[in-house]
């Protein structure tokens, strides 16, 4: 562990959440697409990678994939988790759900902070596309890592200066780790895609 980092904390009440059929089927329409490209999943030592989140309907909140979800090929609502509130400073969440919402929820909360039009943002990983995007788009830091306030706080200063056509940040510290957004789950999920299959021509 890096010396001065600060540990993530998560404020988990463990309880059901109830999510509108409409929103659970674009977030597993979107899911799948992904994990099928393998973008989303689980690695041989088993450890989950990858996420996606869409705003709520409610004030400052979002509701996101849960920890260790990436091993199964399909979701239900109990492998979502909808995040209330967090403090990037105390790299901290306040999360409801049967599964607890990972570190990643601070960067996908970095996005909603600073861009209220974006309504859905997903994060992959993919070595390959990473070697190829890496300070192409725009890209955090090498040396912040991933799960840190550094890393939240790098990407809302990248997201103030990029295009309104640029929907995707290349996480330099985080081998493998792309994020994208946009205004609904289709345009983020369509926006990686789209490079991916470009890049994979």
């Amino acid at each position: 562990m890096t010396e001065g980092y600060i540990k993530f904390n998560c404020n988990w009440e463990q309880k059901e959440i109830q999510i509108q059929d409409e929103i659970f089927g674009q977030l597993e329409a979107a899911r799948t697409r992904l994990y099928k490209l393998r973008l989303i999943g689980m690695y041989p030592d088993g450890i989950g990678f990858g996420n996606i989140s869409v705003e709520s309907r409610e004030s400052s909140s979002f509701i996101i994939t849960g920890s260790a979800t990436g091993q199964f090929a399909k979701l239900e609502p109990k492998h979502f988790a909808l995040v209330t509130g967090y403090n990037f400073t105390q790299n901290a969440i306040s999360c409801t759900g049967q599964t607890k919402a990972s570190a990643e929820s601070l960067s996908h909360a970095a996005v909603y902070e600073t861009l209220p039009e974006v309504g859905a943002v997903v994060h992959v990983h993919c070595l390959e596309l990473w070697k190829e995007l890496l300070n192409v788009l725009p890209t955090t830091s090498a040396e912040i890592e991933y799960g840190t306030p550094e890393m939240a706080g790098a990407i809302q200063q990248l997201l103030t200066n990029m295009k309104p056509d640029e929907k995707v940040i290349v996480m330099g510290g985080h081998r493998e780790g792309i994020l994208a957004f946009g205004q609904n789950l289709e345009e983020a999920t369509s926006e990686i895609i789209k490079i991916y299959n470009r890049l994979s021509k």
